[in-house]
């Protein structure tokens, strides 16, 4: 203990400027760069938020582009559709009805023995609907031919529903009754 305090008694000078010093670069430190490196701390911190939400902002920007996009083509090809596939009024749709289920009847050999039509319309829509109920009597094969070719056919026709029931054993034919729909547009006032 006796060297320092012979360093502390002959170097006093040099001593207590040097730990002058010291005490101000703490006091400096501590009031001025710390919080300094507090607030580029932070700065990065925010920078790096603002980055991951601008990223986030991008792909909700470049989302609603899609699906803008998917909307145009969307329109475009219910456009389409309507115009090139729907029949444009009842008159055509019926003539499409009868005309197809008539071919294809005699292309299956199988024997439409009644058919009614019945027309409705949603509200509110620009589409209506014809529905054909067919009687059909004849072999099974031929039936099963007559249901694949109108279901694969190129017009819009839906088959809603089938009912098949056995003939009398003398007959050795059945008897399916098909219902048949296709829509159409209707025309609005002033179109």
């Amino acid at each position: 203990m006796r060297l320092f305090s012979r360093v502390m008694a002959e170097k006093r000078g040099l001593i207590y400027p040097l730990i002058g010093a010291v005490v101000v670069n703490a006091a400096l430190f501590v009031a001025v760069v710390y919080p300094l490196s507090l607030k580029v701390a932070n700065g990065e911190r925010d920078a790096q938020a603002a980055a991951a939400a601008r990223k986030v902002a991008q792909a909700e920007y470049d989302a609603a582009q899609a699906t803008v996009s998917g909307k145009k083509s969307a329109d475009q090809e219910l456009k389409k559709f309507y115009e090139a596939v729907l029949p444009p009024d009842m008159s055509a749709a019926r003539r499409i009805l009868y005309g197809k289920i008539d071919k294809l009847a005699s292309t299956a050999n199988v024997k439409p023995a009644q058919q009614n039509l019945e027309e409705s319309q949603e509200r509110k829509s620009q589409l209506g609907k014809l529905t054909a109920t067919v009687v059909l009597t004849g072999e099974y094969r031929n039936i099963r031919r007559f249901i694949h070719d109108l279901d694969t056919s190129p017009e819009f026709l839906l088959i809603e529903n089938v009912a098949l029931s056995q003939g009398s054993e003398r007959d050795r034919g059945v008897t399916v009754i098909v219902k048949v729909a296709t829509y159409f547009r209707i025309a609005t006032d002033g179109n």
